[in-house]
């Protein structure tokens, strides 16, 4: 069994001193004392705080979670419906069906971002005349 020593002077503890002691005496103790006063030891850490555990998501939250939004949705099928439009392998008969889901799809998108209506002036059938429209100057 190795033998103790003090931790402030060196001296071999007494085998009858419990397994506790450090110091040979008293004196030995609070000379230690002072010199950590003296040298200014830093206090013991604190233990650091365990973090928090994370949440636990049920099936039907993971699912909501990695849903994208409805935006991202209507932007993935516009960008596809061009595409298609786009490419020279598309049947001349689906053309016309292609292009009215993608005029819905960009009109729902625009709504989305609420905009003015895009194709209102497209629709107005009215039309301002004059009323010396057709005249002839002679």
């Amino acid at each position: 069994m190795p033998v103790r020593t003090c931790a402030h002077c060196g001296k071999p503890l007494d085998p009858n001193q419990s397994a506790k002691a450090k110091y040979c005496s008293a004196s030995c103790r609070v000379l230690a004392c002072r010199e950590r006063r003296k040298h200014g030891t830093p206090p013991k850490r604190k233990p650091e705080p365990k973090p928090e555990p994370a949440p636990q998501l049920n099936s039907r939250d993971f699912d909501r979670m990695m849903d994208g939004s409805i935006e991202d949705d209507l932007r993935h099928a516009r960008d596809r419906l061009k595409q298609y439009l786009d490419d020279p392998a598309t049947p001349a008969n689906a053309i016309s069906n292609i292009v009215a889901r993608y005029v819905a799809v960009c009109e729902k998108l625009h709504d989305m971002a609420g905009g003015d209506d895009l194709l209102a002036d497209l629709t107005d059938d009215t039309s301002e005349v004059n009323a010396d429209a057709g005249t002839s100057i002679v």
